[in-house]
């Protein structure tokens, strides 16, 4: 198996685990807690900030996760990258979708009219 294959099995099955961890929130099924979902003073002070906030989270996270594995696989279809830039490219792949919808997560919550 080449790099390239195992680069795009890895992001593709990291992806689907965001996309897990994000569809209970995105459902509004996570109550407020202090480990898992957008984290803020706003966010743990009120119930309807909390579940606003990580419904749009989640729903943004989704949609990274979508855009990981699309991008892996339009890299992989057009050939495979130098062994040298798989791990940087990889990285990126999974880091920038995720910060893009956590920063959003967070201004949304912000947002909201107190």
């Amino acid at each position: 198996m080449t790099v390239a294959v195992r680069m795009l099995i890895t992001v593709i099955i990291v992806a689907v685990l965001m996309a897990l961890i994000a569809l209970p929130l995105a459902l509004r099924k996570v109550p407020r807690n202090r480990i898992y979902g957008v984290r803020t003073r706003r966010t743990l002070a009120d119930d309807t900030v909390w579940y606003d906030a990580n419904a749009y989270g989640g729903r943004a996270l989704l949609v990274a996760s979508g855009v990981t594995i699309a991008v892996a696989l339009v890299l992989y279809m057009f050939g495979p990258l130098p062994d040298h830039l798989v791990l940087p490219v990889s990285l990126a792949l999974l880091a920038a979708p995720s910060l893009a919808a956590a920063l959003l997560a967070v201004r949304h919550a912000g947002r909201r009219p107190k």
